[in-house]
């Protein structure tokens, strides 16, 4: 993954026109049925009515290992590789090269040219499981919400995080070039762009064609016949590196903080959400990883870099308190 100027990687994306604060600007088509796994994640209510307390007693966090500290050796993509391929070129099995390269999927539908994946460990051990302990007594912060018969306490998991955003890149912010064809590896077509947009396509690897999403293919990408469909049901805003959905406002990239944790960032409570009557709560799913920075740092998927300029002229923040989420409800901003 790749930041601009505080993003991941971009996909494309085409917007409807301006609605005006009624509803969330997005290609889906009205009435558009998404999927039980991508609305799994969601509370049934957007009422966040627990009281909790926010404790600066650091908690014990179990972190992910970081990309090139346990990897020694790394294979790069090129025309008809696949996983069964590499695993074989470099002696090792299948299953250690999923588990070496987590964000590729079982079937193994995005390898993407270009890219690195590790096909070697490292052959010093490092733990995987971090433990922080504070020997300060619990300070308590802050109490919200309505009252209950018991408060949960959140213990506080990083302090000034860096805290960025990441986007999906539009096909209006790529408008040089003649109109091409983007196909599948079969050779059918799936639109017309212009010719800067299907380059992007390539170079990012994944993005939004209309109301279709396209990803590279396992194929040699000649004349921008190498692409897929993704399904718009269960993965309407597009795929994270765990192949899993992108969720907007909600969905954070973390490459020390373990996937699907719930975490809660008090800096966000109350945001104003672009083309919504929503306010944020601040509940976060760490449900991405990036390429593009190190630890002690998040990155929030808002998109579009519409949303992300507007936020950032709003607020201006670039670091963050993070929390344990604990029973905090992750919210559809986009309904």
């Amino acid at each position: 993954m790749q930041l601009k100027t505080l993003s991941l990687a971009t996909i494309g994306l085409l917007f409807l026109t301006n609605m005006g604060t009624q509803a969330v600007k997005t290609d889906l088509k009205d009435g558009e049925p998404l999927s039980e796994s991508y609305l799994s994640a969601f509370a049934s209510d957007d009422n966040d009515d627990i009281e909790f307390e926010l404790s600066d007693e650091v908690a014990t966090i179990h972190t992910l290992e970081k990309r090139g500290v346990s990897c020694s050796k790394y294979h790069t993509i090129k025309g008809s590789d696949t996983c069964i391929s590499v695993a074989k070129k470099y002696g090792i099995s299948l299953n250690n090269f999923y588990s070496w390269n987590s964000n590729v999927n079982k079937s193994c539908t995005n390898l993407y040219n270009g890219k690195k994946y590790c096909v070697k460990k490292s052959s010093s051990k490092k733990k995987t499981t971090s433990k922080k302990k504070s020997t300060k007594k619990s300070s308590k912060k802050k109490t919200t919400k309505k009252t209950t018969s018991k408060k949960e306490t959140r213990k506080k998991l990083q302090s000034q995080s860096a805290f960025t955003y990441y986007w999906i890149a539009q096909p209006d912010d790529y408008k040089s070039g003649k109109d091409v064809s983007v196909k599948t590896c079969s050779g059918k077509k799936i639109a017309s762009v212009s010719e800067d947009y299907a380059d992007a396509l390539v170079m990012e690897g994944t993005g939004v064609v209309g109301s279709k999403i396209v990803n590279l293919g396992g194929c040699t990408c000649s004349n921008y016949k190498c692409f897929e469909l993704v399904d718009r049901e269960s993965d309407p805003y597009g795929l994270t590196s765990y192949d899993t959905p992108l969720r907007p406002y909600v969905t954070v990239a973390s490459n020390d903080i373990k996937k699907n944790t719930k975490i809660y960032v008090p800096s966000l409570v109350g945001w104003s959400i672009p083309g919504s009557s929503k306010k944020h709560n601040g509940c976060l799913l760490v449900d991405d990883q990036s390429w593009s920075f190190n630890g002690k740092h998040i990155d929030f998927y808002v998109y579009s870099m519409d949303n992300y300029q507007k936020l950032d002229k709003a607020h201006h923040i670039t670091k963050v308190d993070i929390y344990e989420g604990g029973s905090c409800k992750l919210i559809d901003y986009m309904s």
